[in-house]
């Protein structure tokens, strides 16, 4: 539908590449800790809870995939929110997904990258998250290409570690080790299967690479077919072994780290650690820099930002401006706040992400009713009652988790403080809006 991409990138990324993105983003340190957690509520009934979870996040993707086929473009989080729903609804979620994001999941995946690192390498954990993050503010520089490239090999890597941990795990799994089933009754099933949604989502964010991907209407559904049926495959057969190897109590709380040295051996442990755990952060952290300056892209481009920080690299047809703004002001926040505040930068972080993705949910509703065209010949569409299922469904799932986060952040001593800071952002982002009052382009969408 679209053959020129834009704001000056280029469209090369495949669907090979696009898969790469999709899991790499998808799996990431939550498998390595909400496993545990989930334990925790639920004992064995950890590897249901998994198969439960997946069922709404399903149909956030059927609706995430739609919008993608029928109108790829980039910064797509943002362009389907603000053309089909609402102007300042998706920029006040950009807004918050952007505070969420410098100050919550870049120093978050940094960080947590170089803890994995030190459980086989004794390195100091700020200078190694600082070392981390510039590595691949680096990589993102020279390309998205190249970028997903060292995505794809790092996605390989993190593939063969879990098929390893699952592979020498089996011999040792106990049957008895899965009664009694549900400890924790009906509640904390279903508060496992809550927490298990965030290990599962992810791979949305290939839509905010629609303009830079070759055949975008075909490939970002089959993207999403591929990689989330093989992390959720994965997802079950990690959690036999987490579940089956150890009684219950005993792994409850803790990350895979704790089964996994009960049954390897040094050397096959050490690689599980590295291109296990640490490859999982470091491909989430490499998959965020790469779609996660395009909603900003398309922010500036209506005048709501500088436009100058639009600008493209003429060598290597890259944000060069936004990758460094992430990058510096990422790296204040690690200086600045450490690892001490781990946990509240997670919460931070996934406030920003289902804050973002409901103008989305509204933009999906009304796409067969404003881009009649568009929603016509999209290669894939949702009809009649399942559309309004998928976006039922998601838009209770979206503010369940926003419910359980803002409990969660409130449990915090610092929390309180978190949360008025990040509402007056939010505030202060609705009163830019109408300051600026944008004059939106509807040139991405002009065959609707």
């Amino acid at each position: 539908m679209f053959n020129d991409s834009e704001y000056g990138l280029k469209r090369t990324l495949g669907l090979p590449h696009v898969v790469a993105v999709a899991i790499g983003q998808t799996i990431g340190a939550g498998i390595f800790v909400l496993t545990g957690m989930g334990i925790e509520f639920t004992g064995p009934s950890i590897t249901l809870a998994f198969l439960i979870a997946a069922i709404p996040i399903t149909f956030l993707l059927l609706v995430v995939a739609m919008l993608g086929s029928a109108l790829p473009t980039t910064a797509g989080t943002y362009m389907y929110a603000s053309r089909l729903f609402s102007p300042l609804g998706a920029f006040v979620g950009v807004w918050g997904y952007l505070a969420a994001s410098l100050l919550g999941a870049f120093p978050l995946y940094a960080i947590s990258a170089a803890h994995y690192l030190q459980a086989v390498v004794d390195v100091p954990t700020i200078p190694t998250a600082i070392g981390l993050l510039t590595l691949l503010y680096v990589v993102n520089l020279l390309g998205l290409s190249f970028a997903a490239i060292i995505q794809g090999l790092m996605v390989a890597f993190l593939l063969v570690a879990l098929i390893v941990f699952v592979t020498l795990g089996f011999p040792h799994v106990e049957v008895t080790n899965f009664t009694p089933f549900f400890t924790g009754g009906f509640g904390g099933f279903a508060m496992a299967a809550s927490i298990l949604t965030f290990t599962l989502v992810g791979a949305n964010a290939v839509i905010e690479l629609g303009g830079e991907i070759r055949n975008p209407g075909k490939t970002i559904p089959w993207a999403f077919l591929i990689s989330f049926p093989l992390v959720l495959v994965l997802y079950v057969f990690v959690a036999i072994i987490a579940a089956g190897v150890l009684p219950w109590t005993e792994t409850a709380g803790h990350p895979l780290t704790v089964v996994a040295q009960s049954f390897m051996g040094q050397a096959s442990f050490n690689f599980f650690v590295f291109a296990g755990g640490l490859l999982a952060i470091i491909t989430t952290l490499n998959a965020s820099l790469m779609w996660g300056t395009r909603s900003l892209l398309g922010v500036s481009a209506d005048g709501l930002l500088p436009k100058r920080l639009t600008s493209i690299n003429r060598r290597f047809g890259t944000p060069h401006w936004f990758l460094t703004l992430i990058y510096m002001i990422s790296s204040a926040a690690i200086l600045l706040l450490g690892e001490e505040n781990l946990s509240l930068f997670a919460v931070l972080a996934s406030i920003g992400g289902i804050i973002v993705f409901i103008p989305l949910l509204g933009a999906a509703l009304n796409l067969p009713k404003k881009a009649p065209k568009a929603y016509k010949n999209s290669p894939f569409k949702l009809r009649g009652m399942w559309l309004y299922a998928a976006v039922g469904v998601g838009l209770l799932l979206s503010l369940l988790i926003l419910c359980i986060l803002l409990v969660d952040l409130l449990s915090y001593t610092a929390g309180m403080v978190y949360g008025v800071i990040f509402i007056l952002w939010l505030i202060a982002g609705a009163m830019l809006f109408v300051y600026k009052k944008p004059v939106q382009k509807h040139d991405t969408f002009r065959q609707m």
